[in-house]
């Protein structure tokens, strides 16, 4: 189930001389945030810190009522595999395991029921039926893609976060793979937060948070 996202004077440090500063989000469980801004600017930074993968040099991000940034390395695990589903922009997929196993093994890390027929149940539905045995050396960049977005979303997670969905896609497939994301975030009622330089993926969403030097969150 999907909680309310907010966050309150987030930085990060990278040595001596760099500093990354974000504005507040507070976006109601099931919102949707476009991300946008020139490299450097700590758009994927911005989605570590939501998903409890970095803890910043200060502020806070809270999730439901749930700190991160102050909570153990045992509890943000813990989220992770409860409530986050994180499609990388390079996908991660397990080069030596099959389709189905590896929505499978997510579904075990987060400890589901029914691993084995959940992850087949979700590769269908994103009509990968006929390709659960397949690695991913043997999937186009669209296959893969999609066994990405089923792992990431076949425990039903709360919070959505996607780094990039377009930028391996020609725009036929762009266009298909920003669909297949808004209507996962939807059926699932989660809060869907996805990083792009593409003015489609963007536009799409309602709301977008801008980085650079002048900092801003803006309605679409």
């Amino acid at each position: 189930m999907s909680a309310a996202l907010r966050t309150h004077n987030l930085s990060v440090q990278y040595g001596p001389e760099v500093t990354l500063t974000y504005p507040d989000l507070n976006l109601k469980a099931g919102e949707m945030l476009a991300i946008t801004g020139p490299s450097g600017t700590g758009k994927t930074t911005l989605l570590h810190l939501l998903a409890g993968l970095l803890r910043p040099a200060s502020g806070e991000v809270h999730y439901g009522t749930l700190n991160l940034a102050a909570a153990s390395e045992t509890a943000r695990e813990g989220f992770r595999r409860r409530n986050v589903g994180y499609v990388f922009q390079d996908f991660h997929l397990m080069q030596g395991l099959s389709a189905l196993e590896n929505v499978e093994l997510g579904l075990r890390v987060a400890g589901a029921n029914q691993p084995h027929l959940r992850a087949q149940e979700t590769l269908k539905c994103l009509d990968l039926g006929h390709r659960l045995n397949h690695r991913p050396g043997q999937l186009s960049t669209g296959e893969r893609q999609r066994v990405a977005v089923a792992r990431a979303v076949a425990h039903r997670p709360g919070l959505l976060l996607v780094d990039e969905p377009t930028a391996h896609l020609d725009r036929n497939r762009a266009g298909a793979a920003l669909n297949l994301l808004l209507d996962a975030a939807a059926e699932l009622g989660a809060t869907l937060i996805v990083v792009t330089h593409d003015p489609l993926v963007a536009d799409a969403l309602p709301a977008r948070l801008e980085l650079g030097q002048e900092m801003a969150v803006v309605g679409v």
